[in-house]
């Protein structure tokens, strides 16, 4: 998913049918226009920002929401744009650029509808007093007790898998 976040900043090319080498040859752009070199640029954007939104709730770092909504804003935006275009022309263009939205944000909605603490159950469900304290600390990111004592249990864990092991 990074790479496709990456990717994304080079939407006006991906959706243009442009090679990456072919970027500063004039030849390369003559089946486009200004317009939809722009109108890519900003997809480009708007699903990076979804895909970004999508990693940082997996992670479960601050901002996943933020990004999730601009990018769905931002592309629900282009969508309404292009999809009477695509109505009337159903070029490959349109239709590249319509099915990268509805996948892109399909998998950007699903990560936003599914609550933070389903994931901490399914990332540490076989520790349960784990998974609780977790989620303590995930409402109270500036708790500093809470930051220790999930640092300690984190230890405890290593320890009890070192022992397993040997």
């Amino acid at each position: 998913m990074c790479a496709l976040a990456t990717i994304y900043y080079f939407g006006f090319l991906l959706f243009n049918g442009i090679r990456f080498r072919d970027i500063f040859k004039r030849h390369a752009y003559k089946h486009t226009n200004a317009k939809r070199v722009i109108g890519t640029i900003g997809l480009g954007f708007a699903l990076s920002a979804i895909i970004i939104g999508v990693l940082f709730k997996l992670q479960f770092w601050t901002g996943a929401e933020f990004n999730l909504l601009i990018g769905f804003i931002f592309t629900g935006i282009i969508f309404l744009i292009a999809f009477p275009f695509y109505l009337r022309n159903k070029t490959a263009f349109y239709n590249r650029i319509i099915k990268r939205i509805l996948i892109i944000s399909s998998v950007g909605l699903m990560a936003y509808v599914v609550p933070t603490d389903s994931l901490v159950d399914l990332y540490h469900g076989h520790n349960p007093e784990y998974a609780e304290l977790y989620k303590k600390r995930l409402k109270d990111r500036d708790n500093v007790e809470l930051q220790e004592e999930l640092y300690k249990m984190e230890r405890e864990i290593e320890e009890a898998k070192r022992q397993n092991d040997n």
